[in-house]
């Protein structure tokens, strides 16, 4: 994300060993036991062998778009009974936005692998999985990653295209909003889940940043929870944060559209080197980081993992909607809204925002024999944006009084009951779905 993130473009950590590559050294201390990054068909295999060997924790998912060259973006869900619709709270990790960026894969590839190791063995662990469900990507520009470089096979940063507030990072914010494949993956895994805690992974300033990405979008309405949870991981790794803005501005970042379309908390974090005058290896990017070093040992990116599934468990950090339904039933709740780009030049001459339309939608499926049911989901409150039709506003209070659209259905569609459901974050809102409990299984007819 940073300019570092750059200058390692030109001289990559990689460059001690090539993906794929045996170093011949004995085993890290890594959950993984690895001495050397990982190629595409390595990353490939750990996924796959991660599910087969654990199919009760662990669901494979394959993005649905593939890159400008062909290629599967994957990834893993990772919860106690992994296959179900659950109502658990999402902790989304993503790595290499820029394709250079190796370290941020390995130590996204390796939290998954250190989880189900300890499921069951550490108690923390596993109650954390029995409440959250965890998505790792670790790669979502694979073609920049087999390439080795920042942006994709389209010549665009992935972390310039998204459409909140896109349109002020040329020459490589891409020909339009959301114009590439990568990015509209990344809109659908937060589109689709209660993602209430999300961490994009990248290099190289160890520093955690968040929302606003320009300094006239003034700061977003949660930035004491930002800065909140931001502290807390730096506990573990070591890391200072601030604004993106602060650290330098860009714009079509994936935390700022995150953050202003579901409101769960989406914070960048540069893993490096601490401190940023040492050589840049293997070791010192990706072990000692992931298990910490400098004062850290024992924490590290790790340790920050696990406070951001803390932070995803917190229900005072998202909101929670109860309540009876029947058991079998599907429960969806949606929103649609739109967004604006910074104003841009039109075919007509004129500078104006472009609008974009949002749509957030996800399931669950009630499983208790009662019927009853707990959802944890984002609120249903949005922040006010800063960037508008009208243009920029630096001062945008509040938030838009929305509400969630909830139906009740029938496994194969039919829907029983529509209600809306207005929460804010920290409330507790119960739904009285009995019309969908007495049309789930009608009464015969005599």
């Amino acid at each position: 994300m940073t300019v570092t993130s750059v200058l390692m473009s030109t001289v990559p950590a990689s460059a001690q060993a090539a993906p794929g590559t045996k170093t011949g050294a004995e085993a890290s201390a890594l959950p993984s036991g690895r001495t050397d990054y990982r190629s595409l068909a390595d990353y490939e295999t750990d996924l796959a062998e991660l599910a087969r060997r654990h199919p009760r924790l662990v669901k494979p998912i394959t993005l649905p778009e593939r890159t400008h060259e062909g290629r599967v973006v994957r990834g893993v869900e990772i919860t106690e009974n992994a296959a179900g619709r659950d109502g658990k709270p999402v902790l989304l990790v993503v790595g290499m936005h820029h394709g250079n960026e190796w370290p941020s894969g390995e130590v996204t590839m390796e939290f998954g692998l250190d989880l189900v190791r300890n499921y069951g063995r550490d108690r923390q662990i596993t109650g954390l999985l029995d409440k959250t469900r965890i998505v790792l990507v670790p790669i979502v520009n694979v073609d920049g990653f087999v390439k080795n470089t920042r942006r994709n096979a389209n010549n665009v940063d992935m972390n310039r295209n998204y459409g909140f507030g896109w349109g002020e990072s040329p020459p490589y914010q891409g020909a339009a909003p959301w114009s590439e494949p990568e990015t509209r993956n990344v809109r659908d895994l937060i589109s689709t889940r209660q993602v209430t805690t999300f961490l994009t992974m990248h290099t190289c300033l160890a520093n955690m940043l968040y929302p606003p990405l320009q300094h006239k979008a003034g700061l977003p309405q949660d930035i004491g929870a930002f800065r909140s949870f931001a502290d807390a991981m730096g506990t573990q790794n070591g890391y200072y944060h601030t604004t993106s803005a602060d650290d330098y501005e860009t714009s079509g970042e994936v935390i700022d559209w995150s953050y202003y379309a579901t409101r769960g908390l989406g914070v960048t974090v540069e893993v490096c080197t601490t401190p940023l005058t040492l050589p840049r290896t293997f070791q010192s990017l990706v072990v000692d980081q992931y298990l910490g070093t400098n004062g850290f040992e024992g924490k590290g990116v790790r340790g920050s993992f696990v406070t951001a599934l803390q932070q995803a468990a917190d229900r005072e950090a998202h909101s929670v909607i109860t309540g009876k339904a029947a058991r079998g039933a599907v429960l969806r709740i949606t929103k649609d809204f739109p967004l604006w780009t910074n104003p841009v030049a039109q075919p007509d001459g004129t500078t104006r925002p472009l609008a974009f339309d949002n749509h957030l939608t996800s399931t669950m499926e009630v499983s208790d024999r009662s019927g009853h049911f707990t959802w944890d989901v984002n609120p249903s409150l949005r922040p006010v944006p800063p960037y508008q039709a009208d243009g920029v506003h630096t001062e945008h209070p509040g938030f838009v009084q929305e509400s969630w659209t909830l139906t009740c259905a029938r496994p194969d569609g039919t829907v029983l009951q529509t209600a809306k459901v207005r929460v804010d974050r920290g409330e507790h809102e119960r739904i009285d779905l009995k019309q969908c409990r007495e049309r789930f299984h009608p009464k015969a007819e005599h």
